[in-house]
């Protein structure tokens, strides 16, 4: 009888072995094309929020308050403005958003990249007319919970506007406008 418990906990063994093998080869081939598609859709959403700019140069790019902010240049070889990604606290984990913001400091677009708020509350900051609402705003803007929040939901959009104004006011301190 414990000659069977032994070979039984061998089986089991090799099993495992064999299927964390697997499982980390798969891990390995997904994860480069994960971080690809992840890389595109970033790439995507600076495009959408600074559609003024013709390219963008990650090795300009300013750190300033944690924040990196990558210069887009028009044709002309002219910075047109500046794209900067941000994580905010919302209720459901961190909302993620692509900035775009023109030279003068205000909002050229925004884009949520990544968010897990609730369905039908606070996910409905991933509408495209609630984040386009934003554009044109600059530091100066104070949230108003009748345009910026849905009703029943005040923490995701809160939590996009201060990761806005965060972003804004790193901007215009880092003298960039």
């Amino acid at each position: 009888m414990k000659n069977r418990f032994v070979h039984f906990g061998l089986v089991l063994l090799v099993i495992a072995a064999i299927s964390a093998g697997v499982l980390g080869l798969v891990n390995n081939f997904t994860k480069t094309v994960i971080a690809a598609n992840n890389e595109k859709s970033q790439n995507a959403a600076k495009r959408e929020v600074l559609a003024d700019a013709a390219k963008f140069v990650e090795e300009e790019a300013k750190e300033i308050d944690g924040l990196q902010f990558v210069p887009g240049y028009n044709d002309q070889g002219e910075i047109v403005g500046y794209v900067t990604t941000v994580a905010s606290p919302g209720y459901g984990g961190d909302i993620t958003f692509i900035l775009g913001i023109k030279r003068d400091g205000q909002i050229a677009g925004l884009r949520i990249v990544n968010q897990s708020e609730t369905p039908g509350l606070g996910a409905k900051i991933g509408d495209l007319s609630w984040q386009d609402h934003w554009i044109g705003k600059d530091a100066s803007y104070e949230f108003n919970k009748s345009t910026d929040a849905f009703a029943g939901a005040t923490i995701s959009p809160r939590a996009v506007y201060t990761g806005i104004i965060k972003a804004l006011n790193a901007f215009k301190d880092g003298g960039m406008n």
